[in-house]
């Protein structure tokens, strides 16, 4: 299968195989895609609005110049993915979905969800996550470095590892044990 058309508009589109291809310059407004696999793909120039992704393979995918506006990913596994790659507007939120070896550097998610997610070596470095909800997300060896994670959601996130002194933390936040993950980086002898 591929797309015939260069707009779809309240379409469910399901069980579809499209690994490594290229799909251009198509608007999808209000689609569903369940079950669909893009490894490795790209999306190049494409136009996402009020979309949801479930259940889909999306790991690898190529994004050129893609806009992806109020969209969810939900039950996705899309690993390794360059989203600094898109363009404006970005609107995107996560569920219960691998985003792993991902990059947002220096990208704006600001009041973005990604709850119950393996965010394992996601670069943040430099990214607006003010006010994101990270519930019950697993953030192992990822990377915040001159991060605003301004009243943002950690409380029930772990596995993360933030220095205070090189992030903007104020209001965020975090419960125990996995807070006394701050103190590392104060050189204390903790007793």
């Amino acid at each position: 299968m591929s797309f015939k058309k260069d707009e779809y508009y309240d379409e469910v589109i399901e069980n579809i195989n499209l690994n490594e291809q290229q799909i251009s310059s198509i608007e999808f407004d209000n689609c569903t895609f369940k079950s669909c696999s893009f490894n490795k793909s790209t999306f190049a120039y494409c136009k996402f609005t009020e979309c949801i992704f479930e259940n889909c393979d999306l790991s690898l995918l190529i994004i050129k110049g893609s806009v992806f506006n109020d969209v969810q990913l939900i039950d996705t596994k899309a690993i390794g993915i360059n989203w600094t790659s898109a363009s404006s507007p970005f609107e995107i939120n996560f569920k219960n979905s691998d985003i792993s070896m991902s990059s947002f550097y220096n990208f704006d998610l600001r009041q973005a969800k990604i709850i119950n997610c393996k965010a394992n070596d996601v670069d943040f470095a430099k990214t607006n996550l003010e006010k994101v909800d990270f519930k019950d997300t697993d953030l192992k060896g990822s990377i915040f470095g001159d991060t605003n994670l301004k009243n943002a959601d950690l409380s029930q996130a772990i596995n993360y590892m933030i220095d205070p002194n090189q992030n903007k933390i104020q209001g965020t936040k975090v419960s125990l044990p996995q807070a006394t993950s701050f103190l590392e980086f104060f050189e204390l002898k903790i007793i």
